[in-house]
């Protein structure tokens, strides 16, 4: 995939933006799946704050947005968030 740069918000609407040409089948049950995989549970935020969430102190309660992330974490969140999805489109449906 090319990318304009290096970012962990330009993946995320990468992927959104995929997902949406699909008619949001390929991330259908992703949002959820991240939350219980990465929380054990549902969350109302977004899968990329749940992501970013696991690197980044303060964005699980909201102190800090997630286009402040430090670029040093850019590069494991984007990889988390690829070997997630992954495994989300490799997961069999129930």
């Amino acid at each position: 995939m090319y990318l304009l740069d290096d970012r962990f918000t330009t993946v995320v609407a990468f992927i959104e933006g995929f997902s949406a040409a699909r008619d949001c089948n390929p991330l259908n049950g992703f949002q959820e799946w991240v939350c219980k995989r990465i929380l054990g549970g549902y969350s109302s935020r977004h899968w990329a704050y749940v992501i970013a969430s696991t690197q980044v102190p303060g964005m699980s309660d909201g102190q800090i947005s997630i286009e402040r992330i430090p670029s040093e974490l850019e590069d494991g969140l984007i990889e988390v968030a690829l070997d997630l999805l992954e495994e989300f489109l490799n997961f069999p449906a129930d």
